[in-house]
């Protein structure tokens, strides 16, 4: 099992990565992305942070003995741009934390224009936006193109099963994420391999 979408105290995250690393280990977790906010946000992970938190990766995965990949979560903004620290990571997340109007138009130039290697939390009711399913189509065939993961976020609860439904006949790529911020929550992705199961018979699981 694997959880690749888990924040810790490097951004806004309340446990240490090895904390994280012994619960993980503990729940059966085998593969285990920490995924930190990045620098568009004040509490984000810099370039600094980022090396800090790779020494406790390593320590982390002696100890447990379990794979451990450094990552991160990038915002996109309004003109589908991300930002990253000066680091060279496993896992780049790009995600909307906003209300936003041009919801699918800045994703998908997010996407087009970043190494990207996955899309964090699509649709989460969290946010305001509007559906447009033309863009939403235009968006799944740039993923398959691309070869980018859709995540499935057991604590967003997305993307909704409407979106999924259209989902079942590609050959996209998924990646499984519980996003937690808490401690408790580390490896609760029931969720997402709920929705892969009943709609992603064709997908690849996204590995590193």
């Amino acid at each position: 099992m694997l959880d690749f979408h888990v924040h810790s105290n490097y951004s806004d995250g309340s446990a240490s990565v090895l904390q994280i690393a012994k619960k993980a280990k503990e729940r059966g977790i085998k593969k285990l992305a920490i995924v930190d906010h990045s620098i568009e946000l004040s509490f984000g992970l810099d370039e600094k942070k980022a090396k800090m938190r790779q020494e406790e990766i390593e320590l982390a995965k002696e100890i447990y003995g379990i794979r451990i990949y450094s990552g991160i979560e990038c915002g996109i903004n309004s003109f589908g741009e991300i930002f990253l620290p000066d680091f060279d990571f496993d896992l780049i997340i790009a995600s909307v934390h906003e209300d936003a109007l041009n919801y699918f138009d800045r994703i998908i130039k997010c996407i087009d224009g970043n190494e990207v290697h996955v899309i964090g939390h699509l649709l989460s009711d969290m946010f305001e936006f509007s559906r447009n399913e033309k863009l939403e189509e235009i968006l799944l065939d740039r993923l398959e193109e691309l070869e980018i993961a859709l995540e499935l976020n057991s604590n967003h609860r997305c993307p909704p099963d409407d979106f999924l439904m259209k989902c079942t006949d590609r050959n996209l790529k998924i990646s499984i994420g519980s996003d937690a911020h808490r401690l408790e929550k580390v490896g609760k992705v029931d969720w997402s391999l709920e929705k892969a199961k009943k709609y992603f018979w064709r997908a690849k699981i996204l590995e590193l």
